[in-house]
């Protein structure tokens, strides 16, 4: 055998050697080809948007506005109270909510969609500023579907009439000063009071058509309508944690590194038992996560304007959170994986499986339904959230420790399997 031929040989035998790893190889790229088709595959396409409905009008002109909204295969709409819909919105937990005020339904009329309105009518919508996206995609849909509401009936001779009627009260004592417009709102009248073909009254004279509700849109978070999103603090914190745990997969890497050497037999030959030894390495890495979180976002604060509006101690506790999860999710692949190429390969996988689902990646929207599901049952969605209400969400400390105490929790189910499955021999 030729010594190419050998090399050759020798390399793909250690390779497969390790089954596990090998087949990881394979299974990684699958798998995050399968996450991302989800994102890009035109045939299924995103899941809807949630968009909450506040109708303080109740007539049966919002009422229809609301089905067509209900109708858009791309929208989810859910009736909500005022205060309930502020707080979803305020919280993240929604991305955008409508506001239909008393009276809206008297200007989803066609006189109302021209620009010499008396009185233009308005709604409130209110976004979330981190998935202004989704804001952009409804406030498209809701003009489609107010211009739907307001042309459903004007084939009727009736709303012909009152059209033109309203037009003509609107164009008032300027009549002397725009005769042809004045009258061809006059033959319009007179052409629906005799059942005859449709009307269109259009740009003649600069009147030209607009939406019958002016969309008030409001970024809303719970720090006030003024506050805004911090772009930066959004960034720091997706890149802080998916580079932490990248991290705490190459601090697991040491432990087999020091199997290998016999460096982790010395040390059980001390006083310290096994729990101690790999719940000590969990903590060192917790505390390097503390001391590059504080420098991150030290520097976010002072070169970025990254604000902490729920107060300096709600972000400690969600760094803290973050410390625990980040320590015991290097046990948890140290327990995982049998060796170098195991850890490389799992470790990948989860971490960007976590920080696909948690929407560190993209709009959570953009995801389908099920794994916007799933998004409770990661850790690094609560890890995100956390972060966002300790700083430009200004949610509170309440919020910090209800983030934190679920991190707790998955920190110890973590440590538990970590330890357990640990393998201290080769």
């Amino acid at each position: 055998m030729s010594p190419l031929l050998w090399v050759v040989k020798k390399d793909l035998w250690t390779f497969f050697a390790d089954r596990k790893g090998a087949a990881m190889v394979i299974l990684v790229p699958l798998l995050l080809g399968v996450m991302m088709g989800f994102i890009f595959n035109p045939s299924d396409g995103p899941s809807p948007i949630e968009v909450g409905i506040v109708d303080h009008d109740g007539g049966a002109a919002v009422s229809r506005l609301v089905e067509r909204l209900r109708a858009e295969s791309s929208l989810e709409v859910i009736p909500l109270s005022e205060a309930a819909a502020r707080s979803r919105v305020e919280g993240g937990d929604l991305g955008v909510a409508l506001l239909l005020p008393a009276g809206a339904g008297q200007h989803l009329a066609p006189a109302a969609m021209f620009g010499g309105a008396a009185e233009k009518g308005s709604l409130t919508m209110w976004v979330d500023p981190s998935r202004s996206t989704e804001g952009d995609i409804v406030a498209g849909l809701l003009t489609k579907a107010m211009m739907g509401t307001v042309f459903a009936d004007v084939g009727r001779p009736a709303d012909q009439k009152k059209m033109f009627t309203d037009l003509r009260a609107q164009l008032g004592t300027a009549a002397a000063e725009r005769p042809g417009l004045a009258a061809f709102l006059d033959e319009g009248l007179a052409f629906a009071d005799e059942n005859e073909a449709r009307a269109s009254a259009g740009g003649e004279g600069g009147m030209g058509i607009e939406p019958p509700l002016a969309v008030e849109r409001v970024a809303l978070v719970a720090a006030g309508p003024t506050a805004g999103f911090s772009g930066f603090g959004h960034t720091f914190a997706g890149m802080l944690m998916q580079f932490l745990l990248f991290g705490a997969s190459g601090h697991a890497k040491t432990l087999f590194a020091e199997r290998a050497s016999g460096a982790l037999d010395r040390v059980r030959m001390t006083r310290a038992s096994p729990a101690d030894v790999l719940l000590g390495k969990a903590i060192a890495g917790g505390v390097v996560s503390v001391l590059a979180s504080v420098v991150i976002f030290g520097a976010g604060a002072l070169f970025f304007e990254v604000p902490f509006r729920s107060g300096p101690l709600a972000f400690a506790v969600v760094v803290l959170g973050q410390a625990m999860l980040v320590g015991s999710f290097a046990l948890l692949l140290a327990g995982l994986a049998n060796s170098d190429k195991q850890l490389d390969s799992i470790g990948t996988l989860a971490i960007l499986f976590l920080c696909f689902v948690s929407g560190a990646w993209v709009p959570s929207f953009m995801l389908p339904a099920f794994l916007q599901d799933m998004g409770p049952l990661v850790p690094t969605r609560w890890l995100l959230d956390g972060m966002a209400g300790a700083t430009w969400r200004g949610l509170g400390l309440e919020h910090a420790l209800r983030s934190a105490g679920v991190l707790g929790l998955f920190s110890v189910a973590f440590c538990v399997v970590g330890i357990r499955r640990f393998r201290w021999a080769e």
